[in-house]
C-alpha cells in the first residue's frame, strides 16, 4: 500500500533528516522533555519497576516487596510517574524502553524524561524514541562495543533535533500509528501462535509414549553423551559464537569476533544435530538443537553440548522432551543458585536423572515432528522478522513527515 506525503516540505537543518513537512517545527529533545533525577525516600515504599526489552516497563514486585532490593538501594533509586518514558541506558537499542503506566521507582541506571505536555503529547514523544533511526543516531554517541547495546545518557539524547508537528496533527499521527500498528502486531501474534501449536504437538507426541509398554526409565548420562571439540583460536580467524533464547525459542548467532575479542572462556564447535543446553539458564527453557547452518559455530564451556547414544536414542526426542513440563522440572531441579536470576545449571546432577526413553519407532515419529517443527519455525521466524521491519519502517516514516496520515483518516471518516 502507498501513503501520501506531504505537499509542501522545508530543509531540517539535520543532514540526517533531510526535509520536513513545512509548517513542521525542529525543536531539540530538551524542549519536548525533560529528564527526571528525583530519588527516593527511603521511607517510602514503592513499587519496583523494570524494563523488559521489546515489552515495555512492567512492576517488578508488588508494592511493599522488592525482592532481593535492600532498603538503602531503594534510596538510590529514581522516582517514576504515570507518563513517564523510561529508558535502559544500556540497553536501548535493543528495546528497553516504555512508556510507564505506574507510579513507582526504577534502577538509577535508567534515563526517566517526563514530556512537556504543552509542547508535545506524552505518547508522541514515546514514538519520536521509538523510531529506530534516531536510536542508532543517538547511540552513536554512546559507549559501547556493540552496535546495539552501549551506554547513552541524557547529555546525548537532549541535544538532538527532531520534527514536531502541531498537537492535534501528533493525535492524528497517534491514531493512525495505533492502527496500523496494531494490525501488524495481530500478525505477528498469530505467527507466533502457531510456533505454540507446533510446540504443542511435539510435547503432545512426547509424553504419550511415557505409559507406552516400551518405554524404559534410564539415566540421561546412559543414554547421551557429552560433546567437546575443542576450537584452537588462532590470530586473524573469525568465530561466531552461539546464545540460545528462552522458552524453547531456538538460537542466534552473535557478531563474529576474532580471538583478541573472545574473552577468556574455553570454546567448542558446533556440528548440525547437536542439542546445546544453557548453562545460565536451562532453568528458563534455552535449549535448542543446531541446524545446518550453525555448524562451524562456536559456543562457550558455559553451553553443555550433548548427542544421543546412538541405537539407544535420538536427539531430537532429547530435545522434545526437555520441552515437556517434565523436562521444565528436571531442567529446574538441577539449577540451583541463591540470587535472582543466577541458577547456574549442574550438568552432572542432570545426567543422573531418570527420563523415559520409548522405543525407536516411537522416537522417530517424534523426531520427524521435530523435524517439520524447526523447518516451519525458521520459516515463521523470517516472517515475523519481516512484520517487525515493516512496523520499524512505518513509525520512521511517520514520526520524520515522509507520510502524510491526515488525509487517511478523513477518507476513512467519509
Amino acid at each position: 500500500m502507498s501513503f501520501p506525503s506531504y505537499q509542501k516540505y522545508k530543509s531540517s537543518g539535520v543532514e540526517r533528516l533531510g526535509e520536513v513537512p513545512e509548517h513542521w517545527e525542529m525543536l531539540p529533545c530538551r524542549a519536548i522533555v525533560h529528564e527526571r533525577t528525583a530519588k527516593n525516600d527511603g521511607a517510602k515504599c514503592q513499587d519496583y519497576l523494570s524494563l523488559m526489552a521489546n515489552v515495555g516497563i512492567i512492576p517488578y514486585a508488588e508494592k511493599g516487596d522488592v525482592g532481593n532490593k535492600k532498603p538503602e538501594d531503594l534510596t538510590k533509586c529514581k522516582i517514576v510517574t504515570r507518563g513517564d518514558f523510561v529508558i535502559n541506558s544500556m540497553n536501548y537499542g535493543i528495546g528497553s524502553y516504555g512508556l510507564s503506566d505506574y507510579d513507582g521507582v526504577c534502577s538509577p541506571v535508567y534515563i526517566v524524561l517526563k514530556p512537556q505536555n504543552d509542547v508535545v503529547e506524552s505518547r508522541f514523544a514515546f514514538r519520536i524514541f521509538e523510531n529506530r533511526a534516531f536510536q542508532t543516531y543517538a547511540q552513536s554517541f554512546g559507549n559501547g562495543i556493540l552496535e546495539h547495546r552501549c551506554s547513552i545518557n541524557w547529555d546525548i539524547l537532549k541535544s538532538i533535533y527532531v520534527g514536531v508537528p502541531p498537537k492535534g496533527e501528533q493525535q492524528a499521527i497517534l491514531e493512525f500509528l495505533d492502527r496500523e500498528t496494531a494490525k501488524i502486531d495481530e500478525l505477528i501474534a498469530e505467527q507466533e501462535r502457531l510456533i505454540v501449536l507446533l510446540t504443542e504437538k511435539v510435547k503432545s507426541l512426547v509424553l504419550s509414549a511415557f505409559d507406552l509398554p516400551e518405554t524404559k526409565q534410564l539415566r540421561f548420562g546412559s543414554v547421551a553423551q557429552i560433546i567437546s571439540r575443542p576450537v584452537i583460536q588462532k590470530e586473524g580467524e573469525e568465530y561466531t559464537r552461539i546464545g540460545l533464547y528462552n522458552r524453547g525459542r531456538g538460537l542466534f548467532h552473535k557478531d563474529a569476533s576474532e580471538k583478541d575479542d573472545m574473552g577468556d572462556s574455553d570454546f567448542f564447535w558446533i556440528e548440525d544435530g547437536d542439542l546445546i543446553i544453557s548453562g545460565q539458564f536451562a532453568w528458563e527453557g534455552a535449549v535448542a538443537l543446531a541446524g545446518k547452518e550453525d555448524t562451524g559455530c562456536v559456543v562457550s564451556h558455559r553451553y553443555p553440548v550433548l548427542r544421543g547414544k546412538p541405537g539407544v536414542v535420538l536427539t531430537e526426542y532429547l530435545l522434545a522432551l526437555l520441552s515437556t513440563k517434565h523436562g521444565d522440572f528436571l531442567l529446574n531441579e538441577n539449577s540451583r543458585g541463591a540470587a535472582g536470576r543466577n541458577r547456574p545449571l549442574n550438568i552432572n546432577s542432570l545426567l543422573k536423572e531418570k527420563i523415559p526413553v520409548p522405543d525407536m519407532q516411537t522416537q522417530e515419529k517424534v523426531t520427524q515432528a521435530v523435524y517439520w517443527r524447526n523447518k516451519l519455525l525458521i520459516e515463521i521466524s523470517k516472517q515475523i522478522e519481516l512484520l517487525k521491519e515493516r512496523r520499524t519502517a512505518l513509525i520512521s516514516a511517520v514520526v520524520t513527515g515522509q507520510i502524510d496520515v491526515r488525509p487517511l483518516l478523513k477518507k476513512e471518516a467519509a
